[in-house]
């Protein structure tokens, strides 16, 4: 397994940690009604500010946490060199990201054309990044088991 792909990986298992957290919050604060009122996108704007520095965090833990498991139980160090096929399936990733993204944005456009709240529209843009991370990597992973 080539450190690219065991950095795919890592970014999975943190994007379900991340998406779970956002879930959490995001559920928890529309069921009390702390995004109803005059202010409640300004509320839900800072709350996903934080969770955004949070995500960053764990990432970054996660990532170093993996790397320090793996090298303890396989033995090997990280080449950090990255090879053309590295380069192809990074570019299959970004494709995936991209359009799972774009679904987001039109979701939450239609949302609103639809009488939606904006903090629907809001959460369905978000979704539509979370989502479009995890359809980059997932697609990453599927090129580098498959081959390319």
């Amino acid at each position: 397994m080539s450190h690219e792909e065991r950095n795919v990986l890592t970014e999975i298992l943190a994007n379900a940690i991340i998406i779970g957290l956002f879930l959490w919050f995001l559920v928890n604060g529309q069921a009390t009604g702390r995004f109803d009122g005059p202010d409640g996108l300004q509320v839900w704007a800072v709350l996903v500010l934080k969770l955004i520095a949070v995500s960053i965090v764990i990432g970054i833990i996660l990532a170093v946490v993996m790397s320090i498991l793996w090298r303890a139980v396989t033995g090997e160090t990280a080449a950090l060199t990255r090879d053309e096929r590295d380069r192809a399936i990074s570019g299959i990733g970004w494709k995936a990201q991209g359009l799972a993204t774009a679904l987001g944005i039109v979701g939450a456009i239609c949302a609103l054309a639809l009488g939606q709240s904006m903090i629907t529209a809001m959460n369905l843009i978000l979704a539509g990044c979370a989502f479009g991370d995890t359809a980059g990597n997932l697609a990453k992973l599927y090129a580098y088991r498959r081959g390319l």
